[in-house]
């Protein structure tokens, strides 16, 4: 763990900075074409999340560092445990199941790609690893972080029951395609990526732990 808050503060300014330049992209700055979408993708909405809460927390680092306070970061423990489960599923979701419809120099080439896609959910994941007291993390944070994926489902579908599909894009991806799936086959979807969540959750919360453990172990 990395307490020195010069260094934290560079890491973090460094993710802003990304992120405004991401915030961009997904509106269509750099390819000159307004992407009137963009509230409706989870990527996008994940990033705005981690970043807002980024420039919270960097706001929160800086203040430590006047007072000339060295130490871990501790802004919002629950919520960053939560945006942070939920970036790395953008994370993989995207580059399991989304990047194949994209050919290789796309992939590499696209700011708005690397940025939401790639950099932003390891940097803000490295933030946890390297600037966040571990094995502070409690039981209920994996469950409390189905809380924002949960709402964003209630929002497409909601939506997609309103918007007219000869003008707008109605469901943003292939699994909460509701007319295309059914019920049935969108609530098959929920439960792979409600376990999905659940199961990551609960592997970053053993391994946030596994120091306490192995200590557990050794006083017995």
């Amino acid at each position: 763990m990395i307490k020195n808050r010069n260094i934290q503060i560079l890491f973090q300014t460094i993710f802003c900075t990304l992120g405004v330049v991401g915030i961009m992209a997904s509106l269509g700055q750099f390819t000159a074409k307004f992407n009137a979408d963009f509230y409706v993708y989870y990527t996008n909405l994940s990033n705005y999340i981690c970043i807002g809460f980024m420039f919270a927390s960097l706001f929160f680092t800086m203040r430590k560092a006047n007072k000339k306070e060295d130490g871990a970061v501790a802004f919002a423990p629950a919520f960053k445990f939560a945006c942070m489960i939920m970036i790395m599923v953008t994370f993989f979701v995207y580059n399991i199941l989304l990047a194949k419809e994209y050919g290789i120099v796309e992939y590499f080439t696209s700011i708005n790609n690397l940025i939401l896609h790639v950099t932003s959910p390891i940097m803000f994941v490295l933030d946890w690893v390297l600037f966040y007291e571990h094995g502070k993390t409690r039981w209920f944070y994996p469950l409390i972080s189905l809380i924002m994926p949960l709402v964003y489902v209630a929002f497409i579908l909601i939506r997609g029951a309103i918007v007219n599909p000869a003008t707008n894009l109605v469901y943003s991806y292939f699994f909460l395609n509701l007319d295309a799936l059914g019920w049935g086959g969108l609530f098959k979807w929920l439960a792979i990526l409600i376990a999905a969540f659940v199961v990551l959750g609960y592997l970053i919360y053993l391994l946030d732990h596994i120091k306490t453990i192995k200590d557990k172990r050794k006083a017995k």
